[in-house]
């Protein structure tokens, strides 16, 4: 806000940090500090009366250098270029616009603003009175970060469908025994078949099948926690990732309930599944927790060769699925969670969530490999995911703030 100072004082000159020293500053920094800047003086203008032109002059000069600064010689060499330059070329432009149209009527510019508070102010109500939108929710930036999967990533995570674990210990082998026995049963009673499926036997396998996938994650996590409190040691960063794989397929049933309803058998045997399998994969993990992971890491490979073979039918013209899949529109909670386009497809859909059980297989397989107490392999990618959605949601708060003012 504006510092009052005399008329016959110079006007104030707010020292200029050498922003060159502060250059290996994450470029949130600066996107951050160009956005405060910008809101700070709005703010104060607000306060400025052509009583005091003086303190007016003031709270210009000092919004100018500190926008200009954080948006020129520092982030020149700090920010990524393309999308992000472009989007502080945009803002600066923005600015210099608005210190225009306060200089030469700056009452107009506070009756204005005063609006543009209330507007807002009656959006943000009338917003809470209804809720928070579904689509809002599922942008995970603010809880367990899902990774956001480029196009390239996509095909290489599609390319590994038939990458599978070969049973190595008597551990091993009785886990995949039991696992291909569940995988037959399952097939038969949803009516799934390899070669040219229907899509009613597909919606309620997806159904049955993510809704059972996201309770191993969080049994881990539970488990680790409990151990990590009762041992009074650290976990090492491993409850974090089973935390998101059991909320990753919390999302992938989610987004598959938008594209499908379930009947009332469906959900007797989502309840039947729970019910029955839950125990079991307790009792597995308190007996060996590698065992269910490995588990899990077979149930995922399952699950990779059910959605290629999804994905190839949609794609593969007279077929079912093609017939019934290949011109749907992703959900909007979709959309969101894996920052897809706008008008993306429902097969682009099913291929981040292809991508997402490719992972949690890699997952699952390393885990059942690990000795106990090891540190996690995938926090760094945890990090990295991170990193990106601040950088997303910067972008997206600041497109917001120049699109509001």
């Amino acid at each position: 806000q504006a510092r009052e100072v005399s008329l016959t004082s110079k006007p104030f000159e707010p020292p200029i940090h050498t922003l060159q020293q502060e250059t290996q500053v994450h470029p949130t920094y600066f996107m951050s500090l160009a956005l405060i800047s910008k809101h700070s003086l709005i703010r104060a203008t607000k306060h400025v009366t052509t009583k005091n032109p003086r303190s007016f002059q003031n709270a210009l000069y000092i919004g100018k250098i500190n926008f200009k600064s954080a948006s020129t010689s520092s982030l020149q060499s700090s920010i990524q270029p393309n999308t992000n330059r472009k989007l502080f070329d945009d803002a600066s432009d923005s600015m210099n616009l608005f210190h225009f149209s306060i200089a030469n009527n700056h009452d107009d510019t506070i009756r204005d603003l005063d609006k543009v508070e209330h507007k807002k102010s009656t959006k943000n109500n009338s917003s809470n009175k209804k809720g928070i939108a579904e689509e809002v929710v599922a942008d995970h930036a603010w809880r367990q970060l899902n990774h956001i999967w480029s196009d390239e990533e996509i095909k290489k995570q599609m390319a590994t469908k038939n990458q599978k674990h070969k049973p190595v210990t008597q551990e091993d082998k009785i886990m995949k025994m039991i696992m291909q026995a569940m995988y037959h049963s399952f097939n038969t009673m949803t009516g799934y078949r390899h070669e040219d499926p229907t899509a009613k036997s597909i919606e309620w396998r997806l159904i049955i099948l993510e809704s059972f996938a996201g309770v191993p994650g969080f049994l881990a996590a539970a488990f680790r926690h409990f151990y990590s409190l009762r041992a009074l040691k650290r976990d090492h960063g491993s409850i974090y990732t089973f935390l998101e794989e059991a909320e990753n397929e919390r999302m992938h049933l989610l987004v598959c309930l938008k594209m499908f309803k379930a009947n009332s058998i469906t959900r007797a045997l989502v309840i039947a599944a729970q019910v029955t399998m839950t125990p079991f994969l307790m009792m597995t993990y308190a007996i060996s927790p590698s065992a269910m992971h490995r588990f899990v890491g077979y149930l995922e490979e399952t699950a990779v060769d059910t959605y290629s073979n999804i994905i190839h039918h949609c794609e593969k013209e007279g077929t079912n699925l093609h017939k019934e899949w290949s011109q749907l529109q992703a959900p909007a909670i979709a959309k969101s969670y894996w920052a897809l386009d706008k008008d993306a497809s429902w097969v682009t859909c099913l291929k981040h969530i292809l991508a997402d059980e490719a992972h949690h297989r890699d997952i699952n397989h390393t885990f059942a490999e690990l000795p106990p107490n090891a540190e996690n392999p995938f926090i760094k990618e945890h990090m990295k995911d991170f990193d990106r959605a601040v950088m997303r949601k910067t972008e997206k708060v600041m497109r917001d703030s120049l699109m509001r003012y």
